[in-house]
């Protein structure tokens, strides 16, 4: 606890929020390092950390006892893509193809 009283509540804060972040290995040196120091100095923050890597061990051995989705799964998905209409980039549409889409679909009506 006596770390606690010399960080600032907001650095506390902000490293109880990079604790699961730290725990699957996706802070860079620089945060993983005031994490490792926080967490030496701080045994409420250990046992936050604790928990959240049990829960994240939890989880990837749940993932992989549902196994890979079958073949035809797969083959539904991509036919299902496949069969979505073509869209047009952004960049590709132009005010002329917004305006003749605008008239083709019928949204102006003669009186």
């Amino acid at each position: 606890m006596a770390l606690r009283k010399r960080i600032p509540e907001q650095d506390a804060r902000e490293i109880e929020l990079l604790l699961p972040w730290h725990a699957v290995g996706a802070l860079n040196p620089r945060e993983a390092n005031r994490v490792r120091e926080a967490l030496a100095g701080d045994r409420e923050l250990s046992r936050q950390y604790a928990e959240i890597t049990e829960e994240c061990a939890d989880t990837v051995q749940l993932n992989e006892e549902l196994g890979a989705p079958s073949p035809r799964a797969l083959l539904k998905l991509f036919a299902a893509i496949d069969a979505e209409p073509a869209r047009l980039s952004p960049a590709k549409v132009t005010l002329n193809s917004r305006v003749l889409g605008f008239f083709a679909s019928g949204a102006v009506r003669a009186q």
